[in-house]
């Protein structure tokens, strides 16, 4: 009876403290895209209990929060139930808000009746000639919630008007475990509930058990299970949400699936896109590098897969994972460090967890800048005539930096110690 009246008097304290877990509260809210984000925006959650009911709101912000219950439109979400490795249960759900205006500000929570989350806010894209800027994280993958979550409120304290976050891949260590995932959100807090997402998957994002057509591991249904992507990609069921096409303003980034990187459905799929016409600036994101900057790695066969359609098709800056190492290239073409003002991508690969790896000398002589040992984000400004990229340490000090610029004759790369000073963000 001691025990069970100790056990009670605990759970009433939590309660009192707003710590018991509501199993109908929508938890880990996170914003990405599937569609056009200039007109919608995309937000997934999950419960514990499964809710017939669950949708989403949205209204355009005006001066008083007060109004945002009446003025809302509400959008009946798509829902799946996802059993963890552990046994247990959760639905996870999706809405996309469509029909909405370029460059406003919106408010939107998700759930039903007595269980709405908090209002969030998030705003759509705007004209392409608007500069903006965005983050771009390597590995997250360990320690996430006691040594990366410092790492992410420096770099939103640093820029938070930017407009979204892209991963390299290996968002978690254990892609199919529940607990790597809860440690995830945790880390990032709000901050993923106005920044939304773009993700590619890693290696440690997948699934060895589960294999597909090609033999090559796919991407766990617990990592699909959070996000809601462009369904955009290679005509494969693999595909889905793993290797697809967004454009903001003046920019299209293309995602790939490297874990995939020699199945010649991706490929035929890449060729197309980049032949396609497209914004000013291509940016292609992906895990497993090009040119490899930790440990003893060296992906031939995926540089001789996607180098030459890089080059071939003008991709700008390819920015990849993995190697838990910093490098960043100069201009290369048939891998050769080319002139400044040459036709060729820039390639970088970042780390922004805690796990580190040796020095690969391989490609020192292709590297502008190696980093080890530190952890890092990366800020990109972007407008029709110059892309600026800061690399950035946990104390805020500049560790690398360049821009390009369009010119009448091309793309030039102006190699420049930049100022340890926050870059130009725009109005959230």
């Amino acid at each position: 009876m001691r025990r069970w009246m100790s056990g009670a008097f605990l759970w009433l304290v939590l309660a009192g403290a707003g710590l018991a877990q509501d199993e109908n509260q929508p938890q880990r809210i996170v914003l990405s895209w599937e569609r056009d984000p200039a007109t919608s925006q995309s937000v997934s959650w999950r419960t514990v209990r499964q809710l017939d009911n669950a949708a989403g709101q949205v209204v355009r912000v005006k001066g008083w929060a007060r109004t945002f219950e009446d003025s809302a439109r509400t959008v009946k979400a798509r829902s799946a139930k996802i059993k963890t490795q552990t046994g247990a249960a959760y639905t996870h759900y999706s809405v996309r808000f469509d029909g909405l205006e370029p460059g406003v500000r919106y408010a939107y929570r998700v759930g039903c009746e007595e269980h709405w989350s908090e209002w969030n806010l998030f705003r759509t894209a705007g004209a392409d000639s608007e500069a903006f800027s965005f983050f771009y994280l390597g590995d997250v993958q360990n320690d996430i919630r006691s040594e990366v979550a410092p790492l992410l409120r420096a770099m939103y304290a640093d820029a938070p008007q930017s407009r979204f976050i892209v991963f390299a891949g290996d968002l978690v260590n254990r892609g199919m475990e529940d607990a790597n995932w809860a440690e995830f959100f945790e880390a990032f807090g709000p901050i993923v509930r106005m920044t939304p997402l773009i993700a590619a998957p890693g290696n440690h994002d997948t699934n060895k058990e589960m294999l597909d057509d090609r033999g090559n591991r796919r991407v766990d249904p617990l990592y699909l299970a959070h996000f809601a992507f462009p369904q955009d990609g290679p005509d494969a069921e693999h595909f889905k949400e793993t290797a697809y096409t967004l454009d903001y303003q003046c920019v299209r980034i293309i995602v790939l699936n490297s874990n995939a990187y020699n199945d010649e459905r991706q490929v035929r799929w890449l060729e197309s896109v980049l032949v396609a016409p497209r914004k000013p600036w291509t940016i292609v994101l992906f895990h497993h590098p090009v040119y490899s900057t930790g440990s003893e790695r060296d992906n031939k066969e995926l540089r001789a897969t996607l180098a030459p359609l890089f080059e071939k098709y003008g991709v700008d800056l390819v920015l990849q994972g993995h190697d838990h190492y910093y490098g960043r290239t100069g201009k290369i073409l048939q891998e050769r460090i080319v002139a400044a003002d040459a036709a060729a991508p820039v390639y970088a690969v970042s780390i922004s967890g805690p796990k580190m790896y040796k020095q690969n000398k391989t490609f020192t002589h292709l590297m502008r800048r190696m980093i080890g040992e530190t952890q890092l984000y990366q800020i990109l400004t972007l407008s029709p005539q110059h892309l600026t990229y800061v690399c950035k340490s946990l104390d805020g000090e500049v560790k690398d930096g360049f821009t390009l610029l369009k010119q009448a004759q091309g793309t030039v790369l102006v190699e420049k110690p930049l100022p340890s000073v926050g870059c130009y963000c725009p109005e959230r």
